[in-house]
């Protein structure tokens, strides 16, 4: 089988990069090696889109972050092409691929100076007619056409907390079902009912009950469309185990600062109350809404209070998530430090 080689900065990783690679992963049966050039101003750091590509196209390709600030621009650059052979063919290992994929004009060039055979690869752009610059200037409107191991990085993320009994489970099936998209269950409550519900929950509890709301926010990402709503958060979850055991188990503080999140809807204690076995203080709230707003305070975290009747907290929250699915998206903090 032929080895196959593809250069590239992919910017911002498109279906049509998806395109190219596998295109090339095919014919070369996954002997196909990836340069991905990354430079110090490139707006989305080289290292996490590296972690996309690897992820999206483990087993089909070999990807190499080549950090560089070689010109890329050969006007006025005598050797401009001998620079880039030599990085390429050092990256490698010395030998020569036998073809050369590519969608862009200096596709031929590049793999004549290689000694390479040139393949074009849907130059133009009828298999997926998108650039990555149209994306950029528009995700929403393009989220689709977005390499899906790089979605989650943009996605919007709503929290919705609070005190027991305040309606966060019917508003967050509410919200996700209004933006066409998927929510993130309370993981406490499918652990707890599935363990044993009349047993009081201790640190163990809490800490198998934060690894499985991250794992489950994690992968309902790659699901989500735009948006990705959660039913409860870390910070629930150290609320009540501050409330109920006295302390907060490092891991879950850890993954209250690890993820942020856009909007954080706090759910006010003025409706009914209704009991519930998994509600351990018997007919009233264990949790009241100053235990929330005093742990965010405390940490530094924005939050709304969303208070009123069913009716009405329903249309402020509502309201609250249109305006931010109006904003531009952005690439999330967390991702950034990647």
């Amino acid at each position: 089988m032929p080895r196959g080689f593809i250069i590239g900065g992919f910017r911002l990783p498109t279906l049509g990069h998806k395109y190219l690679i596998e295109f090339a992963s095919r014919w070369c049966d996954g002997d196909l090696d990836v340069m991905l050039n990354t430079r110090d101003e490139d707006p989305i750091p080289g290292a996490l889109r590296q972690r996309w590509l690897e992820d999206q196209f483990r087993g089909l390709a070999r990807i190499h972050r080549f950090h560089n600030d070689l010109p890329e621009d050969e006007a006025g650059v005598p050797d401009f092409w001998q620079r880039w052979n030599q990085a390429i063919l050092k990256i490698l290992g010395g030998k020569a691929p036998d073809l050369l994929f590519a969608s862009e004009s200096y596709g031929q060039r590049l793999a004549t100076d290689l000694g390479a055979r040139y393949v074009p690869v849907d130059t133009p752009r009828d298999a997926v007619p998108i650039s990555a610059t149209r994306v950029h200037a528009g995700i929403g409107e393009h989220w689709d056409l977005l390499l899906p191991e790089a979605r989650p990085s943009f996605l919007k993320r709503v929290a919705i907390i609070g005190p027991e009994s305040c309606g966060k489970t019917t508003l967050a099936r509410r919200l996700a079902a209004a933006h066409r998209t998927v929510h993130v269950p309370e993981f406490a409550r499918s652990y707890l009912e599935a363990t044993d519900p009349a047993k009081y929950p201790d640190l163990a509890d809490i800490g198998i009950i934060g690894a499985g709301h991250a794992a489950s926010e994690d992968a309902l990402a790659r699901q989500a469309s735009r948006l990705l709503v959660l039913d409860t958060d870390h910070l629930c979850t150290a609320v009540w185990s501050e409330v109920a055991l006295g302390q907060v188990p490092a891991p879950v503080e850890a993954e209250i600062a690890a993820r942020p999140y856009d909007l954080r809807l706090l759910l006010a204690d003025d409706v009914p109350f209704a009991p519930d076995p998994l509600r351990y203080a018997g007919q009233e709230r264990q949790m009241k809404l100053v235990h929330f707003t005093d742990a965010l305070d405390r940490r530094g975290l924005a939050y709304k209070i969303i208070d009123g009747g069913w009716t009405e907290r329903t249309k402020k929250a509502a309201s609250a998530v249109d305006a931010l699915m109006a904003e531009p998206y952005r690439l999330r903090r967390a991702a950034a430090r990647a």
